[in-house]
């Protein structure tokens, strides 16, 4: 029990998943947090409760995952239970106990609610869902988009609206408050905000609310500018993420820590490329992905100083992570879990000698174009299914880092090309 009281202290204060394993390695119990340390250091308080004395006596380690808001935690602590249907986890032991949410996209006004199958009826169906997890959703569905919770099928029109409408958490279809394409952009923006498409979300309810600026309704305006704040508020986190990773997206991740051999799922990911034309203008860049999506305020351009006229694409990788892991980029930014190179064994080798020469002990892992095979230090090349999923997330990554670093090479050949022209 002391070394897991140690590990707490390497937990980081931010929202994710994390997921207790027994002796064999095993995943005992999933459970999300607002903040992994302070959620994990609760199960060892003096005196616990019986049933987690139980999970206790049968935990052994603890992993986790970071995630960029608490809606992605939940999201991703329903993914994880699917996996590996955790023996603790009690709520999901039957496979009724996963619910749906049903949203009536098949009636003129539709309604989102909680269900336990699906049918063939035209409506749009999410999930399933862990069962508190599911009310949670649609608690913050409700906060964020004014649709109707009234039951009845069709909607009655009438002259006083309901409970739902005085206290904000209803547009008042019922009595002629919203139009058909007004409510309609509404649930666009639920099945946005249900498949993860956090940023899209967002972007209905802003087209809402400057509908309602330019129809003078300021009161509606400004109760969508409050809906747009929580949404920004929830999407807020130091991984300044544009858009929340999708379950498939966090598979991606966990599937590239199975494959590697990795101690935790590599959420933060960081990749190098060099681009020059026989030694003329070589530039590096380096793009950096969380939860398998581009995070471009984090994105790095290098002029490699020690090189010029000299093509040495492993020497001006080895000076461009030198560089971006030492001084004040280090100092900057958050260390990543995966480096990545373009490349084979060469790039690598160089790549892993500048971190040895930084002190950063960190996976890293090439991948090289022509047979897309994956080479890691003091190992063989390794050879994935081109269909796996980890495989096609790294050539994503590997690709971008190649556009970057492509892009700007033509942009200093451009402004050199231009200061070489003479001045009228």
């Amino acid at each position: 029990m002391s070394f897991l009281k140690e590990k707490l202290k390497s937990l980081p204060p931010k929202p994710g998943v994390y997921l207790f394993k027994n002796q064999k390695g095993e995943v005992i119990y999933v459970g999300k947090a607002k903040s992994l340390r302070k959620r994990v250091a609760s199960y060892f308080k003096a005196k616990p409760e019986l049933k987690t004395s139980i999970l206790l006596d049968h935990l052994y380690d603890i992993d986790y995952q970071v995630t960029a808001s608490e809606l992605e935690a939940l999201l991703l602590e329903d993914e994880l239970i699917k996996k590996y249907k955790p023996r603790y986890n009690v709520a999901l032991r039957d496979d009724k106990a996963y619910p749906f949410l049903k949203l009536t996209v098949n009636e003129q006004w539709p309604r989102l609610f909680l269900v336990r199958r699906k049918e063939e009826d035209g409506a749009l169906y999410f999930g399933r869902y862990q069962g508190g997890m599911v009310r949670e959703v649609i608690r913050l569905v409700k906060k964020l988009f004014p649709i109707r919770w009234c039951k009845e099928t069709p909607l009655k029109m009438r002259q006083q609206p309901c409970l739902y409408y005085r206290i904000g958490s209803c547009s008042g279809p019922c009595i002629g408050k919203i139009s058909q394409e007004e409510y309609r952009s509404l649930v666009s923006g639920i099945i946005s905000l249900l498949e993860g498409k956090m940023e899209e979300a967002k972007e209905r309810l802003r087209e809402e609310m400057e509908r309602a600026s330019r129809q003078l309704d300021f009161e509606r305006a400004a109760y969508l500018r409050d809906r747009i704040k929580i949404l920004d508020k929830m999407m807020e986190g130091k991984t300044n993420l544009a858009k929340t990773p999708s379950p498939r997206l966090l598979s991606e991740v966990e599937e590239l820590k199975q494959v590697l051999g990795l101690a935790r799922p590599p959420m933060r990911i960081e990749a190098f490329d060099i681009s020059n034309i026989q030694g003329y203008q070589i530039v590096g860049s380096m793009v950096t992905f969380v939860g398998g999506l581009p995070l471009k305020s984090d994105y790095r351009r290098f002029k490699v100083r020690s090189l010029e006229k000299k093509p040495n694409d492993v020497q001006a990788l080895y000076e461009v992570i030198k560089r971006r892991y030492a001084g004040s980029l280090a100092k900057k930014m958050e260390t990543p879990d995966l480096i990545l190179v373009d490349g084979g064994r060469a790039q690598v080798s160089f790549g892993e000698k500048a971190l040895k020469e930084v002190g950063l002990n960190r996976p890293i892992v090439g991948l090289a174009k022509r047979e897309e095979d994956l080479y890691l230090p003091q190992r063989g090349p390794l050879k994935l299914d081109k269909r796996s999923a980890s495989l096609q997330l790294l050539q994503r990554i590997r690709d971008e880092a190649h556009r970057f670093a492509v892009a700007y090479h033509r942009e200093r050949r451009g402004k050199e090309m231009f200061a070489s022209l003479p001045s009228s």
